[in-house]
């Protein structure tokens, strides 16, 4: 029996809540857990579960405990999820005894050399605590997201004043040193810089370049708004000077969807005048001709074998050589026969928004119009419901919808793969592509759980079931070992690509109108 408990004016880190409903679903008679901060998008989420949420019982600052058990057994439930919330079954003794700081200057009476603070805390929080590292001398990288346009500025224009940078808000991934923060992947050290307002862009570009041998020295994030005009590129060109006086760099790399027009000038009139090669990759641009010492381009796989080229040749390269690299690469990108065409929509579902936007930029020349949370085109937002999805369509699950008091898809992909399963199902689907991001940060056997529902399904690969295609981003010496996680989904019957790109391209040729089976169903 399903029954909901609602906690009012609590707050609890997503990370807890989701490791005490892992520890509720041991039990015995538990069949389902599930523990969120009563958001919109979690709310709706719960509902489709069958949890019944009656309205205006909740605020945003309330907790929603969702159990599917025995009646009689339920109130004892809900209590041992309250016990646990307040004291962790799982924390070790020594860790209850080991001082842990809870304030900025407790920390730095710790460590008073560092010239970094990473902030992860609730978005409304966030801002002043970035804004007392920021008055105590300190960069910032700020992980969190929900932080305000305007406090993202203020912040911004008080570390450009002091000399600073503010990565973020909602920057998961940086690289300082060859040293990764928040989502990152073991990965050379190398003689590039990069600056990115997308993590895993940023993931996606280092990963490609150590399957070419080439490292990164610095990458930085700048989040997503940096580079509007709002903002104006505050943190991204200060980036890029920061990285244009380090002499171990050779070649400066600029990442992001496409910025307003006066950023993209400041961002390129920062890479031509700092004497270093460049390459800057806005994703889902208009091409844009190459103006030595800046190459340009739209993929992010793209972007690396440039790099490889301008490292290569030096000051050597010229425009025809960088084509020539491009063409190769793209001609090396397989395409599917005609016989495994699947007629039926192609659906999306991806825990890194970059590669969500990366594959909509790839597909929707093949597909047509493609909707999305995160789309190319205003036009083409999903309208209303996320957890709906409608034609040819691809759902970021790391938006700042489904993050709100629930951790982000790449540390628990239980969301994504509930999801996945559902459009499994549905006879209008022909072909779902998704991704799978590896590194610190990100879950310990990320396909484990995908592999074991598609199992339960009884999926196989050829049948009626949609054809299943993916890409991981990720390397062998990631904590999670590439090769282990690529042969189990390959044992699954998941075609399994080694750039986003790529899986992009052949998903989309995969799909053909689904006329064909309106026609049958009609």
């Amino acid at each position: 029996m399903k029954n909901m408990h609602i906690v009012k004016g609590v707050y609890y880190d997503s990370v807890t809540l989701m490791l005490v409903a892992r520890e509720l679903k041991q039990i015995e008679d538990v069949r389902e857990a599930t523990l969120n901060i009563a958001t919109p998008a979690n709310i709706a989420i719960m509902r489709q579960a069958g949890f019944e949420i009656p309205e205006g019982a909740h605020s945003p600052d309330d907790l929603l405990v969702g159990l599917d058990c025995p009646a009689e057994r339920q109130q004892e439930l809900f209590q041992t999820a309250r016990t646990w919330l307040a004291s962790p079954p799982w924390k070790k003794e020594s860790e209850k005894t080991t001082y842990q700081p809870k304030s900025l200057d407790g920390a730095l009476s710790i460590l008073p050399e560092a010239n970094l603070a990473l902030v992860s805390i609730a978005g409304r929080y966030a801002a002043a605590e970035a804004t007392k590292a920021l008055e105590r001398g300190r960069n910032v990288m700020l992980y969190s997201d929900n932080v305000s346009l305007e406090d993202e500025i203020r912040l911004k224009q008080l570390a450009h004043s002091r000399g600073l940078i503010v990565m973020g808000p909602d920057c998961g991934t940086a690289v300082i040193n060859g040293k990764g923060l928040g989502f990152s992947n073991a990965c050379p050290t190398g003689p590039v810089g990069i600056v990115s307002a997308s993590g895993t862009g940023l993931q996606e570009v280092m990963v490609q370049l150590a399957r070419r041998g080439i490292g990164v020295k610095h990458g930085l994030g700048t989040g997503g708004r940096d580079v509007k005009t709002e903002v104006g590129g505050i943190s991204f060109v200060d980036g890029l000077n920061a990285l244009a006086r380090d002499p171990d760099i050779q070649v400066l790399v600029a990442i992001g969807k496409p910025p307003a027009a006066e950023v993209r000038a400041r961002i390129l009139a920062t890479m031509e005048q700092s004497g270093k090669a460049g390459v800057a990759c806005f994703m889902g641009d208009r091409n844009h001709p190459d103006a030595p010492p800046v190459f340009f381009a739209t993929q992010l796989e793209e972007c690396a074998q440039v790099v490889s080229v301008l490292l290569e040749k030096g000051k050597q390269v010229d425009k025809a050589t960088v084509k020539q690299a491009r063409q190769a690469l793209f001609g090396s990108y397989p395409v599917p026969p005609p016989h495994e065409r699947k007629d039926g929509y192609l659906k999306g579902l991806f825990t890194g928004g970059t590669l969500c936007y990366e594959a909509q930029f790839m597909a929707q020349p093949i597909v047509g119009p493609v909707w999305s949370n995160a789309p190319l085109h205003s036009e083409q937002k999903v309208q209303g419901n996320s957890l709906s999805m409608t034609g040819h369509c691809m759902v970021d699950y790391g938006e700042d919808e489904f993050t709100q008091g629930r951790l982000h898809p790449m540390i628990d992909p239980s969301l994504r793969t509930e999801r996945l399963l559902e459009q499994l199902k549905d006879p209008m689907v022909g072909v779902i592509l998704f991704d799978v991001v590896l590194g610190y940060g990100s879950a310990a056997q990320p396909v484990d759980e995908l592999v074991a529902a598609l199992q339960q399904a009884g999926y196989r690969e050829g049948s009626s079931f949609p054809t299943l295609v993916c890409s991981i981003c990720g390397t062998e010496e990631d904590p999670q070992v590439l090769s282990a996680q690529r042969t189990k989904l390959k044992q699954a019957g998941v075609k399994v690509f080694e750039s986003n790109a790529a899986a992009a391209l052949f998903a989309a040729l995969l799909a053909q109108s689904p006329q064909g089976k309106e026609e049958k169903n009609g």
